[in-house]
């Protein structure tokens, strides 16, 4: 019984200033903690303890994460499946860490299983204003003895409020409560379609073509359907904001820039750009939301399909 609560597990990490993993904690689904660890950063002298708690001087004793590496990835390695909160965020570190196979398993997202069995039908959003605090707080669980924000009561308080909604949805879907892996796999069915009514929807918006001063024109892509006004030279609605962005952005960028984001276009440029329309693809659609992602690091209008 103990190694198949260990097939499936719940993990959370605290970071030293959202970087080098500072503490670890792991449960089995039976609600034992497998592994519990505080580690002394390698690269961080100092840094801000007012989420954590954890100061420099209580981990200056701990190993460094290095060291611990081989027992953690052979957690990592008997387990088939991963849950957590925004887990994506602890995934990345501890690959950067040197944990390996990570992408292997199949990842248990606590927002989306929330999302589907409580959140949808009381009016949350999937993802905005979704913390772990109101997760619990809307599935009266608490964070236990260690508390928000220490890895241990955020693991715990993460796989209470799994099992709660895994229970609730075995129950809707007339699946046994100790069939997991069905219950996963008719979990992952249902929330494919539900989040791709959900991208789409959120995806729509308007493109919005401005005047900046005589012969300038920047680009504004919003939700929001803009009011007219006289900078406004023309507006479109799309039906994918990111894909907009991208794809105006590449055609503006044939012209001559008058300053950072500002082109100099003519009347047929215009003309094409009250033209333009494009339509919804799931797939295509992540793939825009990474390039705007890049365009942080590199200029969008530079990143061609």
């Amino acid at each position: 019984m103990e190694q198949e609560s260990q097939k499936c597990v719940c993990l959370d990490a605290e970071f030293v200033e959202g970087d080098e993993l500072i503490e670890l904690s792991v449960y089995g689904l039976d609600r034992k903690e497998i592994y519990h660890q505080r580690f002394c950063p390698v690269h961080y002298s100092k840094w801000d303890s007012s989420i954590h708690h954890i100061t420099p001087e209580m981990v200056a004793g701990a190993p460094a994460f290095s060291e611990c590496l081989p027992e953690i990835q052979e957690i990592i390695d008997r387990a088939d499946a991963l849950i957590g909160f925004a887990i994506e965020n602890d995934i990345f570190h501890l690959e950067r860490q040197g944990v390996e196979r990570l992408q292997q398993k199949k990842i248990l997202e606590l927002r989306d299983w929330f999302w589907i069995n409580h959140g949808k039908e009381n009016g949350l959003d999937l993802f905005q204003g979704v913390s772990l605090e109101k997760v619990t707080a809307q599935l009266d669980v608490s964070f236990g003895t260690d508390g928000m924000h220490s890895a241990s009561g955020d693991t715990l308080a993460t796989l209470d409020c799994f099992l709660k909604l895994l229970d609730s949805f075995c129950q809707r879907n007339a699946i046994a409560s100790d069939d997991i892996a069905t219950a996963t796999d008719r979990f992952a069915e249902v929330f494919a379609v539900e989040k791709e009514d959900y991208d789409r929807a959120h995806a729509e918006g308007y493109a919005v073509l401005l005047r900046i001063g005589d012969n300038g024109y920047t680009l504004r892509v919003r939700r929001e359907e803009p009011q007219q006004s006289p900078r406004v030279a023309a507006i479109v609605r799309v039906a994918d904001r990111k894909r907009a962005a991208v794809e105006l952005h590449n055609m503006m960028a044939r012209r001559p820039m008058l300053g950072k984001g500002v082109y100099r276009l003519n009347n047929k440029d215009i003309e094409r750009f009250k033209a333009y329309t494009n339509g919804f693809d799931s797939e295509e659609h992540a793939l825009f939301k990474k390039l705007e992602k890049l365009s942080s690091h590199f200029s969008v209008s530079s990143l061609k399909r």
